[in-house]
This record gives structure tokens, C-alpha cells and sequence, in this order.
């Protein structure tokens, strides 16, 4: 106080990061390839390979259901809502299709549901929206689609052109098919990463460096932030109202979606020295953030240092593609070397008398 000339009859306002341990690799689950997605709810964790399945898992790590289908690599899963005993999820692929399955957990079998339609490249990212009615998916082909995640008995007519043959095809369909609500076109490059940032908006990245966000009521773009770079992944926390980026360029930058300046970056956070492939928000922390990249390093963040990340998890032996947090605050990463890590992630404990 002496030091720093400050009176002892003054009230000093301290702001301090609370410690945690370091985060260390608890379960360690196998894909027969690449694992491309991870998205993990209370009590299950669901992961998409380059292996053209996906996989559930119990948080505990054991193998429960494996889901096969899709006839090229899966790029993007995700849980669109849980019944009782019954979930919906959802498989993106590189054949241009997703796949809605419903999956009984007591008996432990899968069933698809409905083969969505309509995209003309590989699908490569789907998220669902808050109330579990509706998904939305990015493409190769720019474009974004809207559809309908509550399944029916009734197939859907796909529109073709008259004077285009129909193709025969070589395997029998999974599912009835189901065409789009709703199509989003904007973007001028594939579409790599979307979200809900609540039951009416959606936000989209993109390799056309950026990031658009779209009122779903009216299909228009409300804001468009520019970036200099590919963006590969976003995510948003509704704890601290920000955007997170990771490009192609090693950064992470975190936005305000509601800005009129569009090209405004609050923050960047550099550490990493690949593509930054995946970024997520903590569900329970505002100020959390967990990163992949394909330099094969995992990175916890508190946006309240930025200088450097809390700590880097160096469990993969190669590139990371994915990463996501359960309810309860586990970490998880899957990436090139086939591996899904979990990771625990503990505050420190008070010292007595401290």
C-alpha cells in the first residue's frame, strides 16, 4: 500500500482469476478414423468420425451405440432433444445429407428417422435450436438450411428438374426424406460453423472471412462481421453475450454480435500456432473458453487474461478437430489421431486460513 502511495482509509477494488489445476486427460475413446465432432449433453456423449459413423458414448467413457448409415466420412452430430427413454440426434455428412435418428437408451437401438435432403456438397456443420424443433445446417455448397427436427411417417417430395434423369440409387434410403423449411443464401464460400444464439437467430461462419447472423422468422441477415481471414468455428455464450472465432490465421477473436460496427474485434487470443479448428464457451462459466487446433494442442482460456491461455492440454498425438464441455464441466477433444480425450477441470480448493 506504502509502495503505491495508496491511503489505508481507501477501498482498493481487487480483480483476481480464481485458479484452477490443471486439467488432466481422464477417458480416452477410439474411432477406426478421424474424429471430426463432439457434442455432449447431461449424460451421453455423441462423436462423428471419418469412419462414416458416429458414436455414443456414457460421459464414464464405455462404448454404448454405434450409428451407421451415412456412405461418405461424418462431419458434423449433434442431440436435438431427449424423451424419457428416447433421443433425437442428428449425422452431417460428406454425402450431402443428414440423417435424423432416434435412439432408445433402454433398449439400445437406433433407428433413422428421416434422410434430410437438398444440399448440393458436403454438409458440414448442423446445430439444433433451444427448444428442439428445429436444426439448422451449413454446407460446401454456401448455403444454409432450415428443417423441421420433429420426425413424421410422411416423406417429403423432392423437387427436380423435369429434364434431369433421375439418378438410380445404388442403396436403399435410410429414413423418409425430408426436404428444407427454409434456405439462407448469402455466403460466398462453404459454410464451416453454425449456431442458435436464441430460438430466432441464427449465426454462420464461413470461408468467405465472414460471419453473418440471420433472423429465422423473416430468412433475412440482420449483421455481417468481417473478418481478414477463413473463419473454421464459432461459438456463443449467452452467460457473457459474445461470439468466439477461431480462423485460419492462429487467432481467436471474440465479437459482439448486437455491434453496428461490424468489423469491431473486442479481443484476440494467440497462442496457438495451427488453424484454430474448434472453439466452445463453458456452459457454467462467462468467462471459459476451451480451443483446438491442428498444431495438436487443446487450450483453456479466461478471457480475463488473454496474454495466454490457463493452460495447454497436450493428450493428442495429432490434430484436433473438435471440442465441447458436458453440463457437468468435463472437456472434451477428438481429433486425427482417432482419439476422443475427456478432460476434468477443478477450481482449486481455498487454502485454510488463506
Amino acid at each position: 500500500m506504502e509502495t503505491e502511495g495508496i491511503s489505508t482509509e481507501d477501498v482498493v477494488e481487487i480483480e483476481y482469476v480464481e485458479r484452477i489445476t490443471a486439467p488432466e486427460a481422464e477417458e480416452c475413446m477410439m474411432h477406426d478414423d478421424w474424429i471430426s465432432s463432439v457434442d455432449a449433453d447431461a449424460e451421453w456423449i455423441l462423436t462423428g468420425s471419418y469412419d462414416k459413423t458416429a458414436r455414443i458414448w456414457s460421459v464414464e467413457g464405455k462404448a454404448v451405440m454405434t450409428v451407421a448409415g451415412h456412405t461418405e466420412v461424418v462431419k458434423d452430430v449433434a442431440w436435438v432433444k431427449r424423451d424419457g427413454l428416447t433421443s433425437l440426434l442428428l449425422t452431417a455428412s460428406l454425402d450431402q445429407t443428414l440423417l435424423l435418428w432416434e435412439w432408445n437408451s433402454e433398449q439400445n437401438k437406433v433407428k433413422a428417422r428421416h434422410c434430410c435432403r437438398g444440399h448440393t456438397g458436403s454438409v458440414d456443420t448442423v446445430a439444433t435450436d433451444p427448444t428442439g424443433s428445429k436444426f439448422c445446417s451449413g454446407s460446401w455448397d454456401k448455403m444454409l438450411k432450415i428443417w423441421s427436427a420433429v420426425p413424421t411417417d410422411e416423406a417429403d417430395e423432392v423437387g427436380e428438374p423435369a429434364d434431369r434423369p433421375r439418378k438410380k440409387q445404388k442403396t436403399q434410403q435410410l429414413g423418409l426424406t425430408r426436404t428444407p423449411l427454409m434456405t439462407l443464401s448469402g455466403h460466398n464460400e462453404a459454410v464451416s460453423s453454425v449456431l442458435w444464439s436464441d430460438s430466432e437467430e441464427v449465426c454462420s461462419a464461413s470461408w468467405d472471412h465472414t460471419i453473418r447472423i440471420w433472423d429465422i422468422e423473416t430468412g433475412g441477415m440482420k449483421t455481417t462481421l468481417t473478418g481478414s481471414k477463413v473463419f473454421n468455428c464459432i461459438s456463443y455464450s449467452p452467460l457473457c453475450r459474445r461470439l468466439a472465432s477461431g480462423s485460419t490465421d492462429r487467432h481467436i477473436r471474440l465479437w459482439d454480435p448486437r455491434t453496428k460496427d461490424g468489423s469491431l474485434v473486442l479481443l484476440s487470443l494467440t497462442s496457438h500456432t495451427g488453424w484454430v479448428t474448434a472453439v466452445k464457451w463453458a456452459p457454467s462459466h462467462e468467462y471459459q473458453l476451451v480451443s483446438g487446433s491442428l498444431d495438436n494442442l487443446v487450450k483453456l482460456w479466461d478471457t480475463r487474461s488473454c496474454k495466454a491461455p490457463l493452460y495447454d492440454l497436450a493428450a493428442h498425438e495429432d490434430k484436433v478437430f473438435c471440442v465441447d464441455w458436458t453440463e457437468s464441466g468435463l472437456m472434451l477433444s477428438g481429433g486425427a489421431d482417432n482419439k476422443l480425450y475427456t478432460y476434468r477441470c477443478l477450481a482449486c480448493p481455498t487454502d485454510a486460513g488463506a
